[in-house]
């Protein structure tokens, strides 16, 4: 390479450099700027409830066992065999008041009946006697000069004639007693009753206050329910009087398809210490009236009595409702809004909610299923509102 080449390369070299340089700063400098795409916002799609302002009716649900209003142990009053035990005298026959139902031998009882009818007799002769002694006495005592007022009760005999009443009146309670225990040899329904049970049998031997059956009475039974303290506010429970129509629904899983109604008779005046419920008692009429579909003493069953009504309230989905206080609401708009909820009370799937007065709409769309990022304000698509 020349000395010439030399000195062309090295004041060729910046000059290359330098107007690279530039170029490139030129180049940078008359860059068009990058347009900036801001993403759109994406639009939730929402299902909503339609909710309308209504007097809401509400159930309430409890539970609670059959048992008999009136119930009686039969038993003998009197001793002996038992000769004849009556057809319908049998677990769950039906026997009406005054019907016989065990008749035990009653040849013990004729005899003493005969007894004490001859032992009547024997001191009805005694005081008539004593009666003509005390006569006599007074006679005598006239004759003698003497004033009857001036006699002694001995000397008229007086107390003989007492003793010989009282005899006469035991005998008397004697042969009513007899008789008495004659009658008791022929038991009897003492109600229109169901046959529970029966243990007497032919031929055994009776005693006194040997158990001969169970009945129970068939025109009326009861159903202990218990209520919480939340159930009993919003009830009007039958206190002195008051409120005697309040019904309940009775139901058993034995019998699906039959229904029975109670009336709350009574509210039982304490509070039980385990779990703080309290109890009213309803009377069902009549729960043996249908054959096919009899209510039975002891059964299970699930109740139900109509609660207060509640004015202007909602029914929504319950999971439309959030941390128990709040609901979203989506206006004409398609916007979203955040409304305070006071619940009432549960029913299934949904819940009765009062919205503050505020909001003064009796149509509400309520978002059924509200997601976390949810904010007030926000536009959302809503879809087919649930059922």
């Amino acid at each position: 390479m020349t000395r010439f080449q030399r000195i062309i390369n090295i004041i060729l070299l910046p000059a290359v450099i330098v107007l690279a340089v530039v170029i490139i700063k030129m180049m940078i400098a008359n860059k068009p700027e990058r347009v900036v795409k801001k993403p759109q916002e994406a639009v939730p799609t929402v299902r909503y409830y339609m909710s309308e302002a209504e007097t809401v009716h509400p159930t309430i649900t409890t539970y609670g066992n059959v048992s008999s209003y009136n119930e009686a142990q039969i038993a003998s009053q009197v001793s002996g065999e038992i000769l004849n035990i009556a057809p319908n005298f049998n677990s769950g026959q039906a026997v009406s008041k005054g019907e016989l139902l065990v008749e035990i031998d009653p040849s013990d009882y004729l005899a003493a009946i005969a007894q004490q009818e001859a032992n009547l007799a024997s001191t009805l002769q005694a005081l008539a006697q004593e009666k003509i002694r005390s006569d006599l006495a007074a006679e005598d005592w006239v004759e003698s000069g003497r004033a009857l007022a001036a006699a002694t009760g001995l000397t008229l005999r007086k107390p003989q004639l007492g003793a010989a009443e009282a005899t006469v009146a035991s005998a008397q309670a004697g042969l009513q007693k007899a008789r008495l225990d004659l009658e008791r040899t022929k038991i009897r329904a003492p109600f229109d009753a169901i046959v529970q049970s029966r243990t007497a049998s032919l031929g055994n031997l009776t005693s006194v206050g040997s158990a001969l059956g169970t009945l129970v009475a068939k025109e009326r039974a009861e159903v202990r329910l218990p209520l919480t303290q939340q159930q009993v506010q919003r009830l009007a429970l039958p206190m002195n009087g008051a409120n005697p129509h309040l019904q309940a629904t009775l139901t058993t899983p034995t019998q699906p398809n039959a229904s029975w109604q109670a009336t709350i008779s009574r509210t039982e005046p304490s509070v039980n210490q385990q779990n703080q419920v309290i109890y009213v008692v309803g009377e069902i009429e009549n729960p043996f009236e249908n054959p096919q579909a009899f209510l039975p003493i002891g059964a299970f069953v699930n109740a139900t009595l109509p609660a207060d009504s509640i004015e202007q309230a909602h029914r929504i989905p319950s999971t439309a409702l959030v941390e128990d206080a709040y609901a979203w609401l989506i206006d004409e708009n398609n916007t979203l809004h955040k409304e305070n909820v006071t619940r009432l009370i549960a029913d299934g799937d949904h819940l009765i909610v009062r919205f503050d007065p505020a909001i003064n709409q009796d149509s509400l769309k309520v978002a059924t299923r509200p997601l976390a990022s949810f904010r007030a304000g926000q536009a959302v698509k809503p879809t087919a509102p649930n059922k």
